[in-house]
């Protein structure tokens, strides 16, 4: 078998769903996703009533009961057994090729399902794996990249739809969390059961945004769809229990930002005129690695891809004076006059708009 992407897993599955089951199956990359992508796999063995035996290399006792295991018999009788290894890394060559020359031996027996950060393309098992197993690099340079595989992934198992804006809004709404992710996207799936396509509509009306994430859409919102969306969002939060004052504490802090990084683009004119992310992130990554550069924790914090979009913001509003009067006249409407604050913000992100962006 080849080398697979994670787009590929849905055909790996569907092999060994059809009886052809690989010998060893690799799955390289951060441990978490990983193990995500392998549980596709071994849920298609276990439905063949396979054996399960674990192993966490990366704990003193099991690697010691690994490296010394030799009762491989036990797979023996009809029924296959699975053996799955975290911490692949820590496998000796030497006891790596002391497992290939068993599985040449008996590989309808017995499956190796092992889950490592890295292994050398010399080592015997990747060599082998290469050849007659299936590998299964699960490297991301965001994690919002897993999460567009796996959406793409389970709506194609489940015979869905989604464009790639609706697509977008999900990730955004549901965060980093896997965990939360996939039970939204199970309700989601649930509540569209009589039809194919999902739709926005229907985000709004299923999904609960993680707090964390969801809040920090309202800056992206706004600069990309303009104020009729980024309204709607509010009014969405607002309806799932996030208060008007965070919200105004959120754009506080996002027009914050955007001052503190004015201010370190006059210093590095280079990050300013980079329009390449790579370039940028690698730009950026130096500055924060500079011991004598000190750069205030709210920015430092950010990670790369969110502060070059905040630079591409600031391009858009750099009267950032106007913004924090705009939004001292929300918080007064709110907090003194006692307006109501649905239309508070509406009026808020009008002005915004009519005054900073088209200006």
């Amino acid at each position: 078998m080849p080398i697979f992407t994670p787009l590929q897993i849905l055909k790996l599955v569907d092999l060994a769903r059809k009886g052809r089951v690989a010998p060893l199956y690799l799955f390289l990359g951060p441990t978490e996703i990983a193990k995500e992508k392998a549980k596709e796999v071994y849920q298609i063995l276990k439905e063949k009533d396979s054996l399960l035996e674990v192993y966490n290399l990366n704990e003193r006792e099991d690697n010691n009961a690994f490296v010394k295991m030799k009762g491989f018999q036990e797979g023996l009788f009809g029924i296959r057994k699975v053996y799955l290894i975290l911490g692949g890394e820590n496998i000796p060559p030497e006891k790596g090729k002391e497992l290939v020359n068993f599985l040449i031996q008996f590989n309808n027996v017995f499956s190796w399902i092992i889950i490592a950060e890295k292994m050398d393309e010399g080592h015997p098992l990747y060599k082998f794996a290469l050849e007659k197993g299936a590998i299964i690099p699960t490297f991301y340079k965001k994690i919002e990249d897993f999460l567009e595989v796996e959406l793409i992934n389970t709506l194609k198992i489940h015979k869905k739809t989604m464009d790639k804006s609706t697509a977008n809004l999900f990730i955004s709404l549901v965060g980093e969390d896997f965990n939360y992710f996939k039970n939204e996207l199970e309700k989601l799936i649930l509540y569209t059961q009589d039809r194919e396509a999902i739709t926005e509509e229907d985000l709004w009306q299923v999904i609960i945004p993680l707090e964390g994430s969801a809040i920090y859409l309202l800056g992206d919102f706004f600069f990309n769809y303009g104020p009729e969306r980024v309204y709607r969002l509010t009014l969405h939060l607002l309806d799932t229990g996030i208060t008007a004052p965070q919200i105004i504490g959120f754009w506080y802090r996002f027009f914050k930002r955007m001052q503190i990084l004015k201010e370190i683009l006059k210093k590095y004119p280079e990050l300013e005129e980079e329009e390449r992310y790579a370039n940028f992130s690698k730009k950026w990554l130096e500055i924060l690695e500079n011991p004598v550069e000190e750069i205030p924790k709210t920015i430092a914090e950010l990670k790369p891809f969110a502060l070059f979009n905040l630079r591409k913001y600031l391009k858009k509003l750099p009267n950032l004076e106007k913004a924090f009067e705009e939004l001292l006249k929300a918080e007064l409407a709110i907090k003194k006059e006692f307006r109501n604050f649905q239309r508070v913000f509406f009026e808020f992100y009008l002005n915004l708009w009519d005054f900073i962006i088209k200006k």
